[in-house]
């Protein structure tokens, strides 16, 4: 296999934050051999900076929403401009979901993520969620949901097995970051997780010092931006017992079910 064959998804990252401004071309450039990227915005703010990051290079993916830690933030009439901005652009929606251990009303946050499910739904765009400590109200708000889910990725997987399973049953694709490699508790779901519905991410840039394998100097990277996936890659085909070129290309597959409707196969 050349070195031009291979590709990586890292299927979410903030590239828009500061600390990835100075060497931004290299990344959209496929620096690493990550050639795509879903690109997520948190707020408002962000929506137009991801869009035009996207537009530097065919594999940054924007993904337009408002993240639960900005819910108190949105704007009067935001669900109107972010609809008229999906209307004419394709993008997937996210970052978005519930979080009760940050400081935004609970009672907003779980309005604001409804009204992202229902445009994911009305548009088949792809959603990102976000959870951290509200996984019985996420998969409530699921599992009641009105019409059929669209895509839906649930990013850096923190939750239990009985969460997974019930996630899993809903159609949802669960990503794992760098995360899985340092708590334990997520072993099990990693390899519990079909490989059909199996995604990677960098969530770049990510906490200062956050490292896959502290204290294996051949395993220090740092998660600032999306070419430090490939450690990542490598250590969850080992952990699943699979050959790493037929990994990359499965999670490649994967990918291409959250962007087959903002680019084409």
């Amino acid at each position: 296999m050349n070195d031009t064959d291979i590709r990586y998804l890292d299927s979410h990252c903030h590239l828009p934050e500061q600390p990835l401004t100075p060497g931004i071309s290299g990344i959209m450039e496929g620096k690493g051999g990550v050639t795509r990227m879903l690109c997520n915005a948190t707020r408002e703010e962000d929506w137009q900076p991801v869009i035009k990051l996207a537009a530097r290079g065919k594999g940054g993916i924007p993904f337009l929403g408002i993240h639960p830690w900005f819910a108190d933030s949105a704007g009067a009439g935001w669900e109107e401009r972010l609809m008229a901005l999906l209307e004419r652009i394709p993008a997937g929606i996210g970052e978005t979901g519930l979080d009760k251990s940050c400081r935004a009303d609970f009672a907003g946050q779980q309005r604001i993520f409804q009204t992202q499910l229902r445009m994911a739904a009305e548009l088949r765009r792809p959603l990102v969620i976000h959870c951290v400590k509200a996984w019985g109200r996420l998969l409530e708000m699921l599992e009641q949901s009105a019409a059929p889910l669209p895509p839906v990725m649930i990013h850096s997987f923190g939750g239990s097995a009985e969460t997974l399973q019930r996630l899993l049953r809903l159609g949802c694709f669960i990503s794992f970051s760098a995360r899985v490699t340092t708590d334990s508790r997520l072993h099990p779901c990693l390899l519990q997780t079909p490989l059909a519905r199996l995604l990677l991410e960098t969530d770049a840039p990510a906490k200062p010092g956050r490292q896959l394998s502290p204290g294996s100097h051949d395993q220090k990277i740092i998660y600032d931006e999306p070419a430090a996936i490939a450690k990542l890659y490598e250590l969850a085909a080992t952990m699943r017992g699979m050959a790493l070129d037929e990994f990359r290309q499965e999670i490649w597959k994967n990918g291409e079910i959250f962007t087959d409707t903002i680019v084409p196969r």
